[in-house]
């Protein structure tokens, strides 16, 4: 279901004849960017469902609720024209907000972040360069 490859790019496949999701990290690199995580949380909160309903769906409904929400921020906020984040970096933050959720069973107070989740903390704001392109 879940491959990568060396551009740091991690690939969904959830059902056959459809394409794989490109997904990547978001990093938090600024206060800029830790506060467009808020906006991205806050959305996912507001468009989905609730996480008791989330963790029934089967995993093919569940990566297209990914998608659909991706889709659906990228229309209202414009990341990569307004922001600089890519749809993949979208994909990897919402994908982080529901596996959170899904872990807590209601919507967390706080998101950890750990090595493993697709939020990271960057180190030099200034210097860092990203991994993921801006294509999708």
């Amino acid at each position: 279901m879940f491959y990568h490859d060396e551009n740091g790019f991690t690939y969904v496949r959830y059902t056959e004849g459809k394409r794989p999701l490109k997904l990547c990290t978001y990093w938090i690199d600024s206060p800029e960017s830790d506060a467009y995580l808020d906006t991205i949380i806050a959305f996912v909160i507001a468009a989905a469902n609730k996480p008791v309903h989330i963790a029934k769906m089967q995993p093919v409904k569940f990566w297209q609720l990914v998608e659909r929400l991706a889709t659906l921020f990228c229309r209202a906020y414009s990341p990569t024209r307004e922001k600089g984040v890519s749809k993949p970096e979208i994909r990897g933050a919402i994908y982080y907000v529901l596996n959170a959720a899904l872990q807590a069973g209601d919507w967390p107070a706080e998101y950890v972040i750990t090595k493993q989740t697709f939020v990271q903390y960057g180190g030099d704001y200034n210097s860092r360069e990203k991994l993921c392109s801006d294509q999708d």
